[in-house]
């Protein structure tokens, strides 16, 4: 099973597309913030494009735990937010929570996770890419993979 969080009108074929908004149709009406509607280990994928700067500030914890909480062991977490590096994190009027590279590092490194004890544990690469030049759009991609 293949979860596309947020999809809005960018449904992914092969996946369950998720909205909290049933005007885009999506295969699955669902708010996030309370929770998925899914076992502990029974996601294999969760994309989450252009949708964790929708999270405010003070759920994001709760909503990557349930990401990892879905997630098998190895399960592939593939976020692509925009860097508050660039003007993308702040251009637009819908974002409330902020993301860049040193984001993820309370979700992989152990020390940051106890610090805070965060449990949804990843190991994988981030790393920010320049998506729009002439706005100076800048996205903060993490492939990750759960570890339990």
């Amino acid at each position: 099973m293949k979860l596309n969080l947020g999809c809005g009108f960018r449904k992914q074929k092969g996946f369950c597309n998720i909205d909290n908004r049933p005007e885009v149709e999506p295969d699955l009406v669902c708010d996030v913030i309370q929770g998925l509607p899914f076992d502990d280990d029974s996601v294999d994928m969760v994309l989450a494009n252009d949708f964790l700067e929708h999270i405010p500030i003070g759920k994001t914890v709760g909503v990557i735990f349930e990401i990892w909480r879905v997630l098998k062991p190895g399960g592939t977490f593939e976020s692509l937010t925009p860097a508050t590096d660039g003007r993308g994190a702040w251009q637009d009027p819908t974002h409330v929570s902020f993301w860049n590279q040193n984001s993820w590092l309370y979700y992989i490194v152990d020390e940051y996770r106890e610090l805070y004890g965060i449990k949804a544990k990843f190991e994988g690469h981030v790393q920010d890419h320049i998506t729009n030049s002439a706005l100076h759009i800048i996205h903060t991609h993490a492939v990750l993979k759960a570890v339990k």
